[in-house]
């Protein structure tokens, strides 16, 4: 039944949208986003016109795949990978939309297997993800297309899957090195995607979460396989060794992507009003704090949660749970991260489906397992605060 609410969910906002994805007329198009573009802020300083990022997405994706310019001349604010598969989708089918549907049906699928790993219920493990598509912020991503986050979200849905495989006891080293590998290439397509330090919090909520539990081997593994994931986004600018660039040149695009977004690191803590309270602290504009229509009082509701979970998880206070441990320990690394500069919604599509994963394993503790940490975890809070003052004043 919730399956199908889930299907139905998904078909009626495609149907809703059907010209994004049963229309393949975009090379007629191609003229007007190219003129849109040369007009747009990317080429004007002070222009007369302002495209938004899914122009750019579908403009730039074409050049780069059909006519071969350089992704270093044409918005070069990200890596290629996420515009080249807009621009092959464009190329083999005239709709530059389809990868978008595929990332989007691919990121509940791998969350409802996630969940299912994690609570071994079908039943729990859909809930999180009917509520997922009907998240505003999910299915503005179907509506207005093409968008990278969406992108970004199956990439790191199957890093995680691989890396938790890996980690499952009883499996030999060479599933181990199999899983790992699987796990830094799809590490490597999410960084490939966007802005690419965004992957430095993965790297550290695995790393954490090996040598927290004293998995020694196999961080020794991870270390072996990691640079999979740079050869990954080092391919996607392979074109650029074609048409005689030099390594320097190279690494002054990684320099400049690192710097532009950087760039936002102007608005510290900004993550958590806008999480808690629907203030966002925008760097343009006369009206420094705004809301975005897209926020949810669920929102709040499943931050906080998150974070009693991880200060329960540092406490070694509830169950060690394999499948849900290194997406917890993420979600603390990400909004650390985040903690540091600029935030708007967009940040939210890889990080929204984890809270709500995280908000049922919440559940799953209470009402399944029997764990009662809402009426424990004060206790346990106050006995330990209690012993650490008496040491204090001891």
């Amino acid at each position: 039944m919730l399956a199908t609410l889930v299907f139905l969910s998904v078909l009626t906002l495609i149907v809703e949208n059907n010209s994004k994805y049963v229309t393949f007329d975009f090379w007629d198009r191609f003229q007007g986003l190219k003129e849109s573009y040369g007009a747009s802020q990317y080429v004007i300083k002070n222009p007369e016109g302002w495209i938004p990022d899914e122009i750019v997405n579908a403009y730039a994706g074409a050049e780069y795949v059909k006519y071969g310019v350089s992704p270093i001349l044409i918005a070069a604010d990200t890596p290629p990978l996420g515009r080249y598969l807009i621009g092959g989708s464009a190329l083999l089918t005239g709709n530059e939309n389809l990868f978008i549907l595929i990332s989007a049906l691919g990121s509940l699928i791998i969350l409802y297997i996630l969940g299912k790993k994690a609570f071994n219920s079908s039943i729990i493990a859909i809930i999180p993800v009917l509520l997922l598509s009907l998240e505003p912020l999910f299915r503005n991503q179907i509506k207005y297309t093409p968008l990278l986050d969406i992108m970004q979200l199956f990439f790191m849905l199957l890093a995680f899957l691989c890396f938790i495989y890996g980690r499952e006891k009883k499996i030999s080293i060479r599933k181990v090195v199999l899983y790992f590998s699987l796990a830094s290439v799809f590490l490597g397509l999410f960084i490939a995607t966007k802005f690419y330090v965004t992957g430095i919090t993965i790297v550290a909520a695995w790393y954490f979460v090996l040598l927290w539990n004293r998995e020694y081997k196999k961080a020794v593994v991870l270390t072996f396989v990691l640079p999979i994931s740079i050869i990954v986004l080092l391919l996607n600018y392979i074109q650029l060794l074609f048409q005689g660039y030099s390594l320097r040149e190279f690494l002054g695009v990684q320099r400049y992507i690192f710097e532009y977004h950087t760039s936002q690191l102007i608005k510290p803590f900004a993550i958590w009003p806008f999480l808690l309270l629907n203030r966002w602290h925008v760097w343009w504009g006369n009206v420094p704090v705004l809301s975005d229509p897209q926020w949810r009082i669920t929102w709040p509701i499943l931050t906080i949660n998150a974070v009693i979970l991880g200060i329960l998880y540092l406490l070694k206070q509830i169950p060690r749970n394999v499948y849900v441990e290194p997406l917890l320990v993420w979600v603390g690394m990400y909004i650390f991260f985040f903690s540091f500069g600029q935030f708007t919604a967009r940040y939210l599509v890889i990080l929204l489906p984890i809270l709500y994963l995280l908000f049922f394993y919440s559940v799953w503790l209470i009402f399944v397992k029997k764990n009662n940490f809402l009426v424990e975890t004060p206790l346990f809070l106050y006995k330990r605060i209690t012993q650490l003052l008496r040491g204090y004043r001891e």
